[in-house]
């Protein structure tokens, strides 16, 4: 029930704040489990990809945000926590349980919010991840978040945001989960 109510004033708010538009949803598989990878470039983009995907998702988001009524709140949500900067396998088995029942995963392939232009590493996870359950990966670019709400800041400036998705594929070739991460990402940036 929470997740829908939040959905709904979500949707209120983007009119108000951040209308956003979708490129490409037909690559969003209908059913079935797969991995949502994206850029990262402000806190607002679980939200804005939360409304423009047609799936349900579940999500990573830092242990931090774990804490009395939030972490309730994001866990309504489908978030789950993951400890940054570490290897956390408890996180990883979580995203793979719940890619077993089917669910969507979204991750933040490089790991924590792009600031500016410089260039980022993809970080290993998402190919472990991608690789040990075997789903899809679909990439997905979002566009405005950062300047709708730039890093560091609270409050929203109104402005348009977008996301791109792409079509649906594997890296289990890869030679290793740093080199499937790193298609992974190129993936994602070659729909910029």
């Amino acid at each position: 029930m929470i997740y829908y109510i939040t959905y709904f004033l979500t949707k209120i708010l983007s009119w108000v704040y951040f209308p956003y538009t979708t490129h490409q949803t037909q690559h969003i598989p209908r059913q079935g489990a797969f991995i949502l990878a994206s850029n990262h470039i402000s806190n607002l983009d679980p939200v804005v990809l939360g409304i423009c995907s047609v799936r349900r998702l579940n999500f990573m988001a830092k242990i931090e945000l774990f804490k009395g009524a939030l972490g309730f709140f994001l866990a309504q949500l489908g978030a789950f926590p993951v400890r940054r900067g570490e290897s956390d396998f408890g996180a990883l088995r979580e995203a793979i349980r719940r890619l077993k029942e089917g669910k969507v995963i979204l991750i933040f392939v490089e790991g924590t919010r792009r600031i500016g232009n410089e260039p980022t590493k993809a970080q290993g996870g998402v190919g472990f991840l991608a690789m040990k359950s075997k789903v899809p990966i679909v990439p997905v670019y979002v566009q405005g978040t950062n300047h709708v709400m730039a890093p560091g800041t609270k409050f929203f400036k109104r402005g348009p945001v977008s996301a791109t998705f792409g079509k649906p594929f594997y890296v289990n070739d890869a030679p290793t989960y740093e080199e499937a991460s790193q298609r992974i990402l190129d993936h994602i940036y070659a729909l910029s």
